[in-house]
């Protein structure tokens, strides 16, 4: 996967639209707009700040470097982000009782998969599992597809739309009590 791609083009499963472009690092940031090249302070999609009350945890689990970076980066100005790349850290963080007001998750990964993340889940913090939110590059099989097919969770696909996975993600959030 190249760095453009984890959200060149937008996709979710309701569709969307939006773009970002390439810093000189090569790492996809948020479209630049009036505002901010005005040096005024601007939020991808104008969104509304988060309501008063504790700051938000968000988890990421992407075992693809690139894409847990660049995720991190949107997220860590309006939330507490944790990463990490592998699904066996982000069990034994939720296994020793640290907990999330949204976990974004990749859907395949090597050793533990969001799929068994979310299954283990279930057994041992049902409230986790119903934050998850689960990003997959496409290429999978069927019962990855039944499993999407399956639950109430949202996903999106890489490369996805910035707006509306961090109004997914917010949503998620203000919904466990984070803002």
């Amino acid at each position: 996967m190249t760095n453009r791609a984890f959200c060149e083009a937008p996709t979710v499963r309701s569709g969307g639209g939006g773009d970002v472009t390439d810093g000189d690092d090569g790492v996809p940031k948020p479209p630049r707009d009036r505002a901010e090249s005005s040096g005024a302070v601007a939020r991808v999609g104008g969104a509304d700040p988060a309501p008063e009350g504790r700051r938000g945890r968000l988890l990421i689990v992407d075992d693809e470097v690139v894409a847990s970076g660049s995720l991190r980066r949107l997220f860590s100005g309006e939330l507490e982000v944790t990463v990490t790349n592998r699904g066996r850290e982000a069990l034994d963080l939720l296994r020793s009782g640290q907990r999330f007001d949204a976990i974004l998750c990749d859907l395949l990964m090597p050793e533990v998969t969001g799929i068994e993340l979310h299954a283990e889940l279930r057994r041992i913090a049902p409230d986790q599992a119903d934050c998850m939110i689960f990003l997959t590059g496409g290429a999978f099989s069927e019962s990855s597809q039944a499993f999407l097919d399956g639950i109430v969770n949202p996903w999106f696909e890489k490369p996805c739309n910035l707006e509306q996975l961090r109004a997914a993600v917010r949503e998620v959030v203000v919904r466990n009590g984070g803002r």
